[in-house]
């Protein structure tokens, strides 16, 4: 069977942990945190091969991307799930501190869905997370296949 997930790419887990509880107040997807990109491409191949089996697989319905990663930084993680037929339609929400106005023009053009700068603020940092969760999941249609 296959089930829908959420996969956070976050290398803070302090942030992919709020990120997990917030989601998780509202849905009841599976939600996975991954450190960096290669453990996202790592983790997404498992369970692309895995697709066409009878075992229970989870595939991402939504991704959260931070781009300053170690090993392989988002966006070089985002040029690869884009090129992949299996991850070209995930809607993609980068979620990163970097404000620069070039990386910002960058993520779009490589087809991010929505970038979204990180508060410092803890509390703050919340609220974004729950105004994501309600613009992707209660105003917004995602694609179920």
């Amino acid at each position: 069977m296959i089930r829908r997930g959420i996969l956070i790419i976050e290398d803070n887990m302090t942030d992919g942990l709020v990120i997990k509880r917030t989601l998780s107040k509202h849905l009841t997807d599976d939600i996975t945190i991954v450190r960096d990109g290669m453990q996202a491409i790592n983790a997404l191949s498992e369970k692309l091969k895995s697709r066409p089996s009878k075992e229970d697989v989870v595939i991402p319905r939504l991704i959260t991307l931070d781009l300053n990663m170690p090993k392989m930084n988002g966006f070089e993680l985002l040029d690869r799930l884009r090129e992949h037929e299996d991850t070209k339609s995930i809607p993609i929400i980068v979620l990163t501190s970097s404000q620069i106005p070039d990386e910002i023009t960058r993520a779009y053009q490589m087809g991010v869905n929505n970038y979204v700068v990180k508060p410092t603020d803890h509390e703050k940092f919340e609220q974004t997370i729950e105004k994501i969760y309600r613009y992707w999941f209660e105003f917004s249609r995602i694609p179920e296949d």
